[in-house]
């Protein structure tokens, strides 16, 4: 499957209810040759009016951060588990994840990534098949096979998190994830 269709079918998709709740399908952006996919939980509000991912208040935080590291979003293929937004944000049921699994392991097949970055918690805990918070497993990087092939993962706190912790100090999350994105740089120069 190319990305063409892949978005095609994501724009008709009716899986789950929240197909009839939202604007439109917030797919992913990015170049093709990414080498680092970025995953979050959901699209936001903002998110949902735009069809983009992370442009919202925790989007610009989490540019803000990207840059400050060295990096841009332009190195990120940026996407989340589920391509709707949940009503009044609440976090995806089981069925709702379920439904747009093939969607992004079809995006991970497209893209081959080296690395992806997870932001928040229901994506590290899909991806690292783990009940364990971001708080427990970030500052590291994680094998995880995708098919055979074995692709690092690298949790990150949810920017939304971030916006209500914002304090710099060191060792508060914020900092944390300002260091993780540094190692992210690094992995990728």
């Amino acid at each position: 499957m190319d990305a063409f269709s892949l978005r095609q079918r994501i724009e008709v998709c009716e899986k789950c209810e929240l197909c009839g709740m939202r604007q439109q399908p917030v797919i992913g952006e990015g170049l093709a040759e990414c080498r680092v996919m970025l995953v979050g939980e959901a699209p936001g509000a903002t998110e949902d009016e735009t069809g983009r991912p992370f442009v919202g208040r925790s989007g610009n935080l989490l540019c803000q951060l990207i840059e400050e590291a060295g990096l841009s979003r332009e190195f990120f293929f940026i996407t989340n588990m589920v391509k709707c937004r949940p009503p009044e944000n609440r976090k995806p049921t089981k069925d709702e994840l379920d439904a747009c699994r093939p969607f992004l392991e079809e995006q991970i097949r497209l893209l081959s990534p080296l690395l992806i970055v997870t932001a928040g918690n229901t994506p590290t805990q899909w991806f690292l098949n783990t009940r364990k918070g971001v708080t427990a497993l970030r500052g590291q990087y994680y094998p995880w096979d995708f098919e055979g092939r074995k692709i690092k993962i690298r949790p990150l706190f949810h920017p939304s998190y971030l916006l209500r912790n914002r304090s710099r100090e060191k060792g508060r999350p914020l900092h944390q994830t300002l260091c993780d994105l540094r190692e992210i740089a690094s992995f990728l120069k």
